[in-house]
């Protein structure tokens, strides 16, 4: 109800009605002002709401951006993980092949050392047999020497007996009997017999002589090289490459070899054809070394 009507109201009712139109009054009054405090409140809380509106788009740009940041680190490391990843894996398999080669290598290095061992067996059972034969051959040869010393012997008594009988002295003036020729005879022919005997016995001995004079007035050329083909360290030994077509020949002495560094001494105690098999020299390897396939040798000769 306007203010005209308040009036209008005012001239129909007089007295009560006029208190009842300022009691109205004051009530639009105050309608009038709880509109303005519901305008002003809902603008504040618009406000409110923009700023913390502002406020949430803001940080959810700011959380976007390191989530984005975070992914692309992320990213990379996860790269890189999986390039190592590869790497190791191509490693792998280069050590599992480099494995399975040095199985296959050892393998070969067993055979050729079980080889080697027979072989160095049956040298060494060959050296002790001729080294056996040798003595047994003094032997006869001591032995066939004091016989035919003793059948000399024996030859001149029947022979001094014999010149007696025929020169008619006066023990007896008859033929020596057919007996004592036979028992002459027969003491000939052994004493030929053993004297052919010792001379090829001899001549064995002499050739054997021989041969050791020939093999130790040998002299290998000096700087000769080669290398250890294995190792027998429960024997002491190795196997060389070079054997007697190379000019190796036994006692000789050489040097071991690994890049400039000397590191030990062999000797050679048995010659092949094409390898030889040598002794490595007592406390000529220093404290914490071994000889190892592939070490190099070469021979030094001594200046005289």
């Amino acid at each position: 109800m306007g203010v005209g009507n308040y009036f209008s109201a005012t001239h129909l009712i007089p007295g009560y009605s006029l208190t009842i139109i300022h009691f109205r009054l004051a009530a639009e009054k105050l309608s009038l002002y709880d509109q303005k405090r519901s305008v002003t409140k809902r603008s504040v809380m618009g406000k409110v709401l923009l700023i913390v509106s502002i406020i949430i788009t803001a940080a959810s740009a700011a959380l976007g951006f390191l989530n984005q940041k975070k992914l692309t680190t992320l990213g990379g490391e996860k790269a890189a993980a999986q390039q190592q990843v590869q790497q190791k894996t191509t490693e792998l398999e280069q050590k599992t092949k480099d494995l399975k080669s040095t199985k296959e290598s050892l393998t070969t290095v067993t055979a050729e050392k079980d080889q080697i061992s027979a072989q160095v067996d049956t040298l060494k059972t060959e050296l002790d047999k001729s080294k056996t034969d040798l003595k047994d051959l003094n032997t006869q040869i001591t032995d066939k020497t004091a016989e035919v010393t003793r059948l000399t012997t024996d030859l001149q008594t029947k022979e001094d007996e014999l010149v007696k009988l025929r020169s008619g002295t006066p023990q007896t003036t008859s033929e020596p009997s057919p007996e004592l020729q036979a028992q002459l005879q027969e003491k000939e022919t052994l004493i030929t017999k053993l004297q052919g005997d010792l001379d090829s016995s001899r001549g064995q001995l002499e050739e054997l002589r021989k041969r050791e004079n020939d093999r130790r007035a040998l002299k290998m050329r000096n700087g000769l090289e080669g290398r250890i083909l294995a190792v027998n360290q429960a024997w002491n030994f190795v196997v060389l490459n070079l054997g007697d077509k190379n000019g190796v020949v036994s006692n000789a002495e050489m040097l071991i070899k690994r890049g400039a560094q000397l590191i030990g001494k062999v000797r050679v105690t048995s010659v092949e054809p094409a390898t030889s098999i040598a002794d490595i020299v007592s406390n000529s390897v220093p404290r914490g070394m071994s000889i190892q396939p592939g070490d190099n040798v070469i021979y030094q000769a001594v200046e005289e």
